[in-house]
């Protein structure tokens, strides 16, 4: 009898420390890869029947359009910005990023990760743009430049970017914040959610100057530790799910994401790679891997959620996660609030008055207006072959028919410009004139480089390619620096991309006479030099080259005698000639499959077999200012500027 009088009771009392469950959806929108594109541009995409087509894509003024979509849509979202974002163009490259800075704000981004081309602009403007030399965010931070004689404003972005893997030399002070936070939380919808970031570590690699005072995590064993103790941190403090941003690209991501323990992060965004993945990847610790392109399209991540809030908390269960890739195309239009903020912006680089020095370090001049015509295409200009691409083989004919040198290397990248050959049809049916813009040439060259001439042994070519083969295709995958093998012209190669690192060439042969490089051959090339920090024997960052003579005539004004800067002898050479990449030197006797005949543009896993010597070499850590370059130089002074 007392039983069954207290039953009520005690069912009143279970209820009230139980409500019912409400299912929710937490919408997660990736941006990654930026690269300072403004506007919608030209890329090149899958037709979707085993070819590609070239097509108007992205720009932050269709961003913008679709995320006040997606947001309207679901009002618990977070939009993330992972990559590299302040680096690309010509408005970028003269400003320091502040041009896309401020149209880049207005998005209403929740949290970030600099990409490795983030850290271009010098240390001391890296540590004005996300350190914290101010407690808000979105501010203006005014830093000395080397050559300039008053301060320069950084403009800071208004959120959050994260960097679990890099350490600064300020670290060591208690009083401070980290300079990159490793971790951020948010609630939505009643979830309670963690975020890692991960950015770059192949910034020591694009010149240890640009590392000076940084330490960056290296290798397979190191990230996972980080990962999964900040995941465990994470949970133990309350967060429901659990996501990583990671700028280490889509390989290493992915690894990271099979090693960490099942359960303990739910998500991994990708960047870096610019890999357009329709469908998600499941890794073997059960958390899905994703990565949206670039700037050409958004990541939409809907997550469903059961929340139930008890009297001791509340607690969240996922049902289901559902990726989709949003494409940037011409469906979608410019958002007028952004379109004003971006021409704003772009405003002193068009017209008949353009005048603009960039900083001392870039050594170059701006006089006419960026939408200039300076020469057209003859064949498809593109950087997205893993490989070999249009545009690198074009530019290195260029070289060699410019300093008549045996051979000619350039370095490899994923960002650049799409240019149709002249008479080819577009993704809307216009028909292209293959017209080359100064724009164009920035988007090729949005960094500086000058060109030089060398000497270099046949022993030595054949391991500098190797090593350039390594770092785009190892299946030790923390070996790979980039993902883009450097393009060649002079030479006919003949590789095995499924051989191991280091075995990969079976024969070289000079293009012009069919006869085998030999060791002991001493051969003349062209190639860049990063002037002025670069100095020693280096060639287009690798060592073991002689006799190496600047190419003078550098651009126009006060740089005319000094090494011609790639960009300037790129507009120069195309004012003679027509441009055209369509000429072949590498062939791949294990017909490993790359993009569009695959998914992705470079081997998801690597190719050949991995061996798991997955570590990495440690930069110069901590103390980078003390370490001498890669020429020879030593630091940029304590505080990096």
């Amino acid at each position: 009898m007392y039983l069954r009088k207290l039953l009520p009771v005690l069912c009143l009392t279970l209820a009230a420390g139980l409500t019912q469950a409400a299912t929710r959806t937490i919408t997660f929108i990736e941006l990654n890869d930026l690269h300072a594109h403004l506007l919608p541009h030209k890329d090149l995409v899958s037709d979707g029947h085993g070819g590609t087509v070239v097509a108007t894509r992205g720009g932050l003024t269709r961003i913008a359009t679709a995320v006040k979509a997606i947001r309207a849509d679901n009002p618990n979202n977070i939009l993330m910005n992972i990559g590299d974002t302040t680096h690309g163009g010509v408005e970028a490259l003269f400003s320091m990023g502040n041009a896309v800075m401020g149209p880049l704000n207005s998005l209403g981004i929740d949290v970030g990760v600099a990409g490795n081309w983030d850290f271009y602009y010098t240390p001391g403007v890296t540590r004005a743009r996300y350190g914290r030399f101010d407690t808000s965010f979105g501010g203006v931070i005014q830093v000395p430049i080397p050559g300039m004689d008053e301060m320069v404003g950084i403009i800071q972005p208004n959120f959050p970017n994260l960097g679990a893997n890099l350490s600064d030399f300020t670290d060591f002070f208690p009083i401070l914040p980290d300079f990159m936070p490793a971790t951020w939380t948010t609630t939505v919808a009643g979830a309670k959610i963690g975020f890692i970031g991960l950015t770059s570590d192949i910034v020591a690699d694009m010149h240890p100057l640009l590392a000076t005072g940084f330490n960056f995590a290296q290798g397979e064993a190191e990230h996972l530790d980080i990962v999964q103790r900040y995941a465990d941190r994470l949970r133990s403090n309350g967060a429901h799910l659990v996501v990583v941003m990671s700028e280490l690209g889509i390989h290493k991501t992915k690894r990271l994401a099979d090693l960490v323990k099942p359960g303990s992060v739910d998500m991994f965004f990708a960047a870096h790679t610019h890999e357009a993945l329709y469908t998600p990847i499941t890794s073997d610790s059960g958390a899905l891997v994703v990565e949206a392109g670039n700037d050409g399209y958004l990541g939409r991540m809907d997550v469903v959620v059961d929340v139930r809030k008890r009297r001791r908390g509340t607690t969240v269960k996922v049902k289901s996660k559902n990726w989709s890739l949003i494409e940037l195309d011409d469906s979608v239009a410019d958002d007028p609030d952004m379109l004003a903020l971006v021409n704003e912006a772009r405003a002193p680089y068009l017209g008949d008055n353009v005048f603009l020095e960039a900083p001392p370090f870039v050594m170059q001049t701006l006089t006419r207006s960026i939408d200039t015509v300076i020469g057209h295409a003859d064949s498809l200009v593109d950087r997205k072959d893993s490989l070999e691409s249009t545009f690198n083989n074009g530019w290195a004919d260029l070289l060699r028919q410019t300093t008549g040198t045996e051979l000619a290397m350039t370095p490899g990248f994923r960002m650049g410009a799409t240019i149709a050959a002249t008479g080819s049809v577009y993704e809307d049916g216009a028909v292209a004139d293959g017209a080359i813009t100064i724009e164009d040439a920035y988007r090729f060259f949005p960094m500086a480089y000058s060109i030089a001439t060398a000497q270099v042994t046949g022993k030595r070519m054949r391991e500098v390619i190797e090593e350039t083969l390594t770092k785009a295709y190892s299946p030790d995958v923390f070996k790979q620096r980039g993902g883009w093998n450097y393009g060649y012209a002079g030479l006919d190669i003949s590789v095995d991309l499924a051989a191991p690192d280091g075995q990969r060439i079976q024969s070289m042969r000079y293009s012009d006479s069919g006869v085998a490089v030999a060791d002991s051959d001493l051969i003349s090339i062209t190639g860049c030099r990063r002037t002025p920090i670069e100095t020693g024997a280096f060639l287009c960052s690798y060592e073991g080259f002689t006799n190496i003579e600047p190419v003078i005539g550098g651009g126009p004004g006060p740089f005319d005698q000094l090494p011609i800067q790639a960009v300037e002898l790129f507009q120069q050479a195309l004012a003679a000639n027509l441009f055209n990449g369509s000429r072949v030197s590498f062939t791949d006797t294990s017909h490993t499959p790359r993009w569009p005949d695959t998914e992705f543009i470079q081997p998801l896993d690597g190719a050949g077999a991995p061996t798991g010597a997955n570590g990495g070499a440690e930069d110069c850590g901590m103390f980078a200012f003390l370490c001498g370059g890669s020429g020879g130089f030593g630091g940029g002074g304590f505080f990096g500027f």
